[in-house]
């Protein structure tokens, strides 16, 4: 759908003189970008260039309906050229959520430009909030565990791990959520996570933990996200992009070392040195933290824990480093059962959900669970013996049998392989699933006629009992932050208690 429409023409000649008689002219009306592509031109050409940004940005003001003043002003607006000289936003202040389309034509002494606003088609799969299966997650439990963690490591700060819609557990519901339960910085995997969490108001540092093009460090630094710098040439193309004067606001970094994870960072001793003193010389990057990460702190593999420890000391021990800059070593596994190798600042994803990373393999500590999966009897029915159930007639009564529908399926991430699994009544009953878990259903055997509207657990605790992620990794023969991840974005996410 077209948001707005806006058409500008100007005489070349008449904003030449504009530039020749206003001599900040050309400098309000380009950024430092254009102006670099501005200078590279000769004769006719700059004068062409100059007139058709000034054209299209105020064509561009005309479609948004408000024009050139202060809601919108010249610099907010740059316009680049793709591969086959075609002209584009490369950045405006609605790309959240409008799609600009730009014309720029020239004649004789005339340019016209063109600009379109289309609203951003709503790519948003819908949540399923009139449908009664939910995921609940507990913000009690969120804190207890942000405050066990901490106090047991030493940590001076939190570093709460968001990444992929917050371990399934959903982002906006953990945000608020670890932010109550103080967490003092959080870290995702993705640029657009860490913006999604600025436009949600976050205002506390956010680190993404992989590695952004360099090609998108203005959006980087437009938010002051922190990036990782995971090699040389990595900050060497970085710079290339990078504008000279964000030296007032200079783009966050953080230097990622591979002490054996073997996944991103710096691995050797003289490109550590020598990006280290180039983010130091270059005033445009400052470096906000340096870190790592350990392959097995939630294993019994303490040999291998202790050698990139090593690693770690061998890497970094000869950095001047100053005093501000955090490090931080420690995931949950490291923060949990080791003896934390720098109290600075942790980094929790797994620990903060109440998950043991080491399924069972280490000693339990003190963490509660902080998701439930839950859904209500759609329909009960009673069948004799001999009645096949689902998909296949893999499952068929043996006796007479009382029969209950939940309406959630594989679609919303509970795998059909969770078939032969259970789930509670709300006194602690177990409830068997029978039958194959189809895209948006599955049945359960109840032990006898049980009313519709009936809260079945499939993750949680009622009366006494408990179906955890751990249960159902197992029965998955994965791990609990894939059985989480998995759960669908269809299914609404409440806060509790």
């Amino acid at each position: 759908m077209i948001f707005g429409n806006g058409i500008d023409i100007q005489e070349i000649s008449a904003v030449e003189d504009l530039a020749a008689r206003q001599p900040n002219f050309i400098t309000k009306i380009l950024t430092n970008t254009e102006k670099q592509t501005y200078d590279q031109k000769v004769g006719k050409h700059q004068g062409e260039f100059l007139a058709g940004r000034y054209a299209a940005k105020e064509a561009y003001s005309k479609a948004l309906g408000t024009g050139l003043g202060a809601d919108l002003n010249w610099q907010q607006l740059e316009i680049a050229n793709d591969e086959q000289g075609r002209p584009y936003f490369q950045q405006h202040p609605r790309q959240n959520d409008l799609i600009a389309h730009i014309s720029i034509s020239h004649s004789g002494n005339m340019v016209k430009t063109e600009v379109i606003l289309e609203n951003m088609p709503n790519t948003e799969i819908p949540v399923s909030v009139n449908r009664p299966a939910w995921i609940e997650i507990s913000k009690s439990a969120v804190a207890h565990n942000i405050k066990f963690v901490r106090e047991f490591s030493g940590a001076k700060r939190f570093m709460a791990i968001l990444k992929a819609n917050a371990y399934g557990h959903g982002l906006p519901q953990m945000v608020e959520a670890a932010r109550e339960g103080g967490a003092d910085a959080f870290g995702v995997a993705t640029l657009d996570e860490a913006i999604w969490l600025r436009h949600f108001g976050v205002k506390e540092p956010i680190l993404v933990l992989g590695i952004v093009e360099a090609e998108q460090v203005k959006l980087a630094w437009k938010h002051q996200i922190i990036v990782p710098v995971a090699n040389l040439a990595w900050l060497k193309s970085a710079q290339k992009v990078f504008p000279m004067e964000s030296t007032n606001k200079p783009l966050l970094v953080a230097l990622a070392v591979d002490t054996g994870m073997t996944r991103i960072g710096i691995r050797t001793e003289n490109e550590l040195q020598e990006t280290f003193n180039a983010i130091n010389r270059d005033p445009r990057f400052k470096l906000h933290s340096i870190g790592m990460h350990f392959a097995t702190a939630d294993t019994n593999n303490e040999a291998y824990f202790e050698q990139q420890l090593e690693r770690w000391h061998t890497l970094t021990d000869e950095l001047e480093i100053s005093a501000d800059v955090w490090r931080h070593l420690a995931n949950s596994g490291t923060a949990l059962w080791h003896k934390n190798p720098s109290t600075d600042a942790i980094r929790i994803g797994a620990a903060m959900y109440g998950i043991d990373s080491s399924q069972g393999a280490l000693e339990k500590r003190d963490l509660q669970p902080v998701l439930s999966l839950k859904a209500k009897l759609v329909q009960v029915k009673q069948v004799e013996a001999d009645v096949s159930v689902s998909y296949g007639a893999t499952y068929t009564t043996d006796q007479p049998t009382w029969i209950g529908t939940i309406p959630l399926g594989y679609a919303d991430g509970y795998l059909r392989k969770l078939q032969g699994g259970y789930g509670l009544l709300p006194d602690g009953r177990h409830v068997e699933i029978i039958g194959r878990i189809a895209m948006d259903q599955c049945m359960v055997a109840l032990p006898e006629e049980i009313p519709v509207g009936t809260v079945i657990t499939l993750i949680g605790s009622a009366g006494g009992q408990h179906v955890t992620l751990e249960d159902l990794a197992e029965r998955l023969e994965t791990i609990p932050y894939e059985v989480a991840t998995t759960l669908s974005v269809r299914l609404p996410r409440y806060l509790v208690d």
